[in-house]
């Protein structure tokens, strides 16, 4: 597994798969965008783990295509929350036409309270 620290926007790529990816060092917001889904990158899979208490977003290429909490078509899942934006983290699998989104909230009263999810 390869650690990769990104303090601005990043666009993953297939070379990127397999990788998990934070926020170390950033002094602002991160987004951090999927590539399409795709029957080639069907099983790729990357893990996004916030370390510093910047805001943090995880997109896709094409709109409604990432599944996550109870929503199928989502574009993008978020960490934004004030004080609840460390220790939160995701792994996101393609299947080849859609991302699937796996939280792994930080330990916290409210689980799923910290993200936020948008859909076009």
């Amino acid at each position: 597994m390869v650690l990769k620290a990104k303090t601005a926007d990043y666009t993953i790529k297939a070379g990127d798969f397999g990788a998990v990816f934070t926020n170390e060092g950033a002094t602002g917001a991160v987004i951090f965008t999927l590539p399409a889904a795709a029957s080639t990158t069907r099983g790729a899979w990357v893990e996004v783990f916030v370390t510093d208490a910047q805001n943090v977003t995880v997109a896709t290429a094409t709109t409604d295509t990432l599944a996550v909490d109870g929503d199928a078509a989502a574009d993008s899942i978020a960490w934004s929350t004030g004080s609840h934006q460390i220790g939160n983290s995701a792994r996101f699998i393609c299947t080849g036409t859609i991302w699937l989104c796996q939280l792994y909230p930080a330990a916290t009263t409210t689980t799923l309270a910290t993200q936020t999810i948008a859909t076009a």
